[in-house]
């Protein structure tokens, strides 16, 4: 969900990022000047689904802990690794004995033994009466029980195989739950620090409103009295000024209530909740070298696993399609028992009698699936999937490295951009403080106010669309990695 949303999201803080209003100053790496304040306008939250302290508050690891636990996504991938598991249980036992147990019970006909001359006799039975359709009667029960079973002794490699298959697909299933939960851990942090510059943006535009509605009373009351400089042009300007603050504050309330809904999907929690009073923030950390991060993504980085294995177990797949040309030898016994109430037993060796019998016997058999035309072509199709899958591995560990990459070069400029805008949003305020003083004193024009009062919360709100993008990019980096969402220190 949050893969479709989340550009929406970035897309509305991008527009929230322009002429809004005030808020409070700060270094880069340390909390708003105006922190304090803000605290207590986050404990009554601008819309109601912030709502009151009796409400569940969840911090960032609260949360990754639930979405890890909970999320169907991840839950599917356990699930799949179950299945997988199975699989491998069903490879190692591949070499117990398996059988086929038949029994039955039916009508039996009315067969008798006579010897010779036509006298009743199961010593010396050389013939019975002649059976056709119009002869046959029903006189009896038959029952029949018998048991065929085999034992593989050697096959050419595909019980081996088979297990090296189903190991690597273990395996693969284990790194694709890890890929599962840093995915989720990526959605979440995100959706979190979008939450929190919602709430810091909310302040901001009400510290800006405030700003606005002093300068509008001031050029009002000039206007009313025809004293100063103000004009129905400033006057207008100002009111054009503050309903594109109304514009901004409903985007940020929407996105507000968009990251709360996504928290709660990902998380799947239920009814009312919050996250913690903390204010937004940048992570502190310093950016290492993209080989440092390649080398730690080589180990942590579950789809670098993942393709290694996926090649691994294409390969044991080739190796059974290759031992499919070849027999299974094999241990078999038989078991087996029959009677018939309707028909006489002889006693001779000789007769082969389907309807009373004693039998068990055991051997050597030799079994062979003599379709190698049909081999042919699935053990090429193998080996060509094999390929395949190496080709894709290799695209992927170039799409990884590429990934890193931007994920760094990404956090890098949203550092450098936090830096840049903690500056000229200092010297902003400078300007908005001396234009507010001369202003006092008549002697600066309604414009100026105007013109200071949008400069300053343009960089205001671009330093904190910065802060979000630094979090969000140690988060990026750190899913490119492989590892939990921490900056590196």
């Amino acid at each position: 969900m949050l893969a479709r949303t989340l550009p929406l999201l970035l897309a509305s803080v991008a527009a929230v990022a322009s002429p809004a209003l005030a808020a409070p100053t700060s270094k880069p790496t340390s909390q708003p000047a105006a922190a304090k304040a803000a605290a207590k306008a986050n404990a009554k939250p601008a819309t109601p689904a912030a709502a009151a302290d009796s409400v569940r508050r969840y911090t960032l690891d609260q949360l990754l802990a639930l979405a890890r636990a909970r999320y169907p996504g991840v839950q599917a991938a356990r699930h799949s690794l179950a299945s997988m598991q199975q699989k491998l249980f069903r490879a190692k036992w591949a070499y117990a004995p398996q059988g086929k147990l038949q029994a039955f019970f039916a009508p039996s006909p009315t067969i008798e033994c006579k010897d010779s001359q036509g006298r009743p006799s199961t010593d010396f039975c050389v013939q019975t009466p002649q059976v056709d359709g119009s002869s046959v009667n029903i006189g009896g029960i038959m029952a029949q029980v018998v048991l065929d079973v085999g034992l593989p002794i050697y096959t050419f490699g595909k019980i081996a195989a088979a297990k090296r298959a189903a190991r690597a697909g273990v395996a693969v299933r284990r790194a694709q739950i890890k890929a599962s939960m840093r995915d989720i851990e990526l959605k979440v942090t995100k959706a979190y620090w979008a939450l929190k510059l919602a709430r810091e943006l909310l302040y901001t535009i009400e510290q800006g409103r405030k700003h606005l509605d002093k300068g509008l009373q001031r050029i009002e009351k000039q206007l009313e009295n025809d004293t100063g400089n103000a004009t129905v042009i400033d006057k207008l300007r100002l009111k054009t000024a503050a309903a594109e603050v109304h514009v901004r504050e409903a985007q940020a309330k929407k996105l507000e209530r968009l990251m709360l809904a996504t928290l709660a999907t990902l998380c799947r929690i239920e009814g009312r909740f919050d996250v913690d009073k903390k204010i937004i923030d940048a992570l502190p950390g310093k950016v290492a070298p993209v080989d440092s991060y390649l080398d730690l993504a080589k180990g942590s980085r579950p789809e670098m696993k993942l393709l290694d294995l996926a090649a691994r177990a294409q390969r044991a797949a080739v190796d059974v399609e290759r031992a499919r040309f070849f027999p299974d030898l094999l241990l078999v016994g038989s078991v087996g028992v029959g009677t018939a109430t309707g028909v006489d037993n002889p006693k001779n060796a000789f007769y082969n009698d389907p309807f009373n019998f004693v039998r068990a016997g055991f051997g050597l058999a030799l079994r062979w699936q003599l379709d190698t035309v049909q081999q042919v072509g699935r053990y090429r199709g193998a080996k060509a999937d094999a390929k395949r899958v190496e080709a894709k591995r290799r695209e992927g560990l170039a799409g990884i490295k590429l990934e890193i990459t931007k994920a760094r070069l990404d956090l890098v400029e949203a550092k450098a951009r936090l830096t840049a805008a903690y500056k000229g949003q200092k010297a902003a305020r400078s300007w908005l403080v001396a234009v507010s003083q001369n202003m006092s004193a008549g002697l600066s024009e309604p414009k100026d106010l105007n013109d200071a009062l949008i400069g300053f919360f343009q960089l205001k709100i671009r330093y904190l669309q910065a802060m979000f993008d630094v979090n969000s990019g140690w988060a990026a980096l750190a899913r490119a990695i492989g590892e939990r969402v921490r900056p590196l220190k």
